[in-house]
């Protein structure tokens, strides 16, 4: 999801982050919007509906704390090993 993506975007890219993010495994973050920096982890995991989902944070965006306090296993750009336990299967 780009919320800089244009109404005629090629395929592939959408707007709709509830679409994108609905049965998704992972979510990463490469480029810096204010949309990706307001997420809230829990309606992120709510709409990915897994157990152990995964947030990739290559621009350190998003706070890692909240998204671990979440259930979502964190890796950033940078940022170090933040989990404190091993990624789960």
């Amino acid at each position: 999801m780009d919320p800089a993506t244009s109404p005629d975007a090629p395929p592939g890219l959408s707007r709709d982050l509830e679409g994108v993010l609905s049965g998704a495994d992972a979510v990463v973050v490469f480029a810096g919007h204010k949309e990706y920096r307001g997420l809230e982890p829990a309606r992120v995991k709510e709409l990915c509906g897994c157990t152990w989902p995964v947030i990739v944070d290559g621009r350190n965006v998003v706070d890692p704390d909240a998204w671990i306090a979440e259930g979502f296993a964190y890796r950033g750009i940078g940022r170090g090993d933040k989990n404190g336990h091993a990624l789960k299967e």
